[in-house]
């Protein structure tokens, strides 16, 4: 084994088994104690982050003087959960409260529309969420016309920083220690740094003034200790907190990786919870038909947040937030039945151009040759480009770009194959965009629909240089573990437990299975997908194949024995609960 591990010094009173030990080894873990304990007393303190302070206290200001404070948050789910974490808490203690998401024909960030609701509705506090760090121009716009700002998000930081209070990790000056944090995370933060306030303003320990002082050295371990139900109520909003977390692909490690199993854990206790002010999450996550013993990450990114962001995408932002902040049972159930509904009308335009794509494909073959992957065509409909984009990167195993027509503009997303820096690639065409902004490894934009055609030129011309020395991935994943078929069993499931919750850089394990022979093979969907069994594997794991079946069914009509690729995950359907093998590759 190349990489050794060294378990003198584990404070953990645990032996681990051949494969627990080969996973810790493989991923390089730098502190195994840490990565499993997962201590919340771990999390560092909210006040390290730039601008917070002032930002906590400037709130409790407009609060105090029962000011009008607008919440302004962006429309994919993070913006979503992180404006809705902040209003579950203010609209408890203010009447004057405005909430409201980018949504159906805006563009990205502080667009001009934006802009003009804010000055419209002349709020004494205008906070952003999820975007604004870019907006530098209009910030300072709406702070001389007497609007106090703060900025609460987590984007690149650009040259200049408007005239605000701007709270985000990725600020040079910023000595918080965990840079990739989700806005939901900080929205969080700011309702903990609230609670805390609150507390210390009932206890008169300070002139309001000296709260400063007060904040920076406090101890969060001992102050959780001597106010658990601050604690307590605090951990009901990492609920939403881990749903942005996994929805935006940050990186389960350190503070992440704490606060998603922690979040884990609380959407089991909003299940239970009596508190009316969460009556509309506990609604929503009543109808999602979750197991309501266990709650794992993939039920943050494969059924909790897509609901929420196909709010978004099909450009109705404020029924997802409607639905978390609803007032009544009846006013929750109501929004919920909107919700989905609109999610299946999603899945179906998804699927609408998931074809016209596969189509476009086949009359333009040399296209898919590119070195960026670049799909537009008029016909195409908006508002699922981010999943087709992501589906081309699966497909194509390049960074892909997908453009959609949208209220007289296109509208694009861009994705990352493995660790491009697509904002990067963005800057060098920012002189045809309109907007863009995003994340390293997702990104979207806006550009008259005359200047796309210049656009997939410069790309092609450009392509080089941005990728440079990237080293392309083998499309058939190395295997982590390999077995043969009669040595996998439901106590592999098991033993890798202690390694969840996964997600970006904390990946499912990857197992392959040596010598498989496959029966009752039950093709579904048109031979699209198929579940299985393996001959020898234990009968209490179903095998599963997204999207390939039909090369699948191919390769055995050839082949008596296949290699198959792939990693385990319980599946919960009609209050059962099941261990199944997804298959990601396969050969002979």
């Amino acid at each position: 084994m190349e990489h050794g591990i060294n378990f003198k010094d584990l404070k953990i009173e645990k032996s681990f088994t051949k494969i627990q030990t080969q996973i810790l080894s493989e991923n390089k873990i730098e502190n195994i104690d840490d990565y499993l304990k997962k201590d919340f007393d771990k999390i560092p303190s909210p006040f390290l982050l730039p601008d917070f302070i002032d930002s906590i206290l400037l709130i409790y200001k407009n609060l105090t003087n029962n000011s009008k404070i607008l919440l302004y948050g962006d429309r994919d789910t993070d913006g979503v959960t992180s404006t809705s974490i902040l209003a579950l808490y203010l609209r408890k203690r203010t009447n004057h409260l405005v909430v409201k998401n980018s949504s159906h024909g805006d563009d990205y960030g502080l667009c001009q529309k934006v802009v003009d609701f804010i000055l419209q509705e002349k709020p004494n506090l205008l906070i952003t969420l999820d975007f604004g760090t870019s907006n530098f121009e209009e910030i300072n716009l709406i702070s001389e016309k007497g609007i106090s700002v703060i900025v609460v998000d987590h984007h690149e930081i650009p040259k200049k920083i408007p005239n605000c209070k701007l709270v985000n990790p990725k600020r040079e000056d910023s000595i918080y220690p965990e840079e990739k944090i989700c806005t939901a995370v900080i929205a969080s933060k700011i309702v903990l740094a609230l609670l805390i306030l609150e507390k210390l303003e009932k206890e008169k320990t300070e002139l309001f003034f000296n709260y400063q002082e007060k904040l920076n050295s406090l101890d969060l371990r001992i102050f959780f200790l001597e106010n658990p139900e601050i604690l307590n109520e605090y951990k009901l909003f990492l609920s939403l907190a881990a749903v942005g977390t996994i929805t935006d692909m940050m990186p389960l490690k350190g503070e992440n990786r704490i606060l998603v199993s922690e979040g884990l854990f609380s959407i089991l206790k909003v299940l239970k919870t009596e508190d009316e002010n969460f009556i509309g999450v506990k609604t929503f996550f009543e109808n999602l038909n979750l197991n309501p013993n266990k709650i794992s990450s993939k039920d943050l990114g494969w059924t909790i947040g897509p609901m929420l962001n196909a709010a978004g995408r099909m450009g109705q932002t404020e029924l997802a937030t409607k639905l978390l902040l609803s007032k009544t049972k009846e006013e929750a159930k109501e929004n919920s039945t909107k919700l989905k509904s609109l999610n299946e009308e999603r899945k179906e335009r998804t699927k609408r151009n998931l074809y016209k794509v596969e189509e476009y494909f086949k009359r333009k073959k040399e296209r898919a040759e590119k070195k960026v992957i670049f799909c537009y065509e008029p016909d195409l409909e908006p508002g699922v480009s981010g999943i087709v984009a992501t589906k081309l990167v699966e497909q194509y195993k390049k960074p892909s770009i997908f453009i959609t027509p949208e209220h007289g503009i296109a509208k694009g997303s861009i994705r990352s194959y493995k660790t491009e820096n697509v904002l990067e690639f963005l800057e060098m065409f920012s002189d045809l965009l309109l907007h863009y902004g995003g994340h390293k490894e997702a990104g979207g934009f806006t550009l008259e629909p005359k200047n796309i055609s210049e656009l997939e030129i410069q790309i092609e011309a450009k392509a080089d240089i941005w990728l440079g020395k990237e080293s392309k991935i083998e499309n058939l994943k190395k295997s982590l573990i390999s077995f043969n078929a009669t040595e996998f069993n439901e106590k592999v499931f098991e033993e890798i437990q202690i390694f969840q919750p996964f997600g970006m850089e904390n990946e499912e394990p990857l197992f392959s299975i040596q010598n498989a022979k496959i029966i009752n093979l039950k093709p579904m969907s048109e031979n699209k997908h198929a579940k299985f069994q393996v001959l020898g594997v234990s009968p209490k794991i179903h095998f599963v194949v997204w999207n390939k079946a039909k090369e699948l069914i191919e390769l055995i009509n050839k082949n008596s024995e296949v290699q198959l690729f792939g990693y385990l995950e319980e599946n919960y359907f009609k209050s059962s609960t099941s261990i199944q093998f997804i298959v990601k590759e396969f050969k002979k």
